[in-house]
């Protein structure tokens, strides 16, 4: 009787190891999650600085260069306009959002997926 009692402590003992573990590797993915959406979201923001700053420098030299006051910032917003309408037509054609493969293979790397797992 009192191996039973031994063996049944063991095997709470055990699932409750196993359940602190399971929950310290879903912290663990979660917070590796999070800093890869916190990483994203800054260098977004910065990228985006560094365009509108690229934009309007742009743009001023082109008033410059064609002695207007406004000739350069419709340059510049019609060399986006043309961009954009490029980037909706190839998103179109392949049917899948732009960054969606960097974005999945982020995730595959962070969360140590094996590629071959849906085969």
């Amino acid at each position: 009787m009192d191996s039973l009692k031994e063996l049944w402590k063991g095997f709470v003992t055990l699932y409750k190891d196993k359940l602190r573990f399971y929950s310290l590797k879903g912290v663990e993915k979660t917070s590796l999650f999070l800093g890869l959406i916190a990483t994203i979201c800054i260098i977004s923001v910065l990228c985006l600085l560094i365009l509108v700053f690229a934009s309007v420098g742009l743009a001023h030299f082109l008033n410059a260069e064609f002695n207007s006051f406004f000739l350069g910032y419709l340059a510049v917003s019609g060399i986006y306009l043309i961009i954009m309408l490029l980037t909706l037509w190839w998103m179109a054609n392949r049917r899948t959002p732009l960054l969606t493969s960097v974005f999945v293979r982020s995730l595959i790397s962070l969360f140590n997926i094996p590629e071959d797992e849906d085969k």
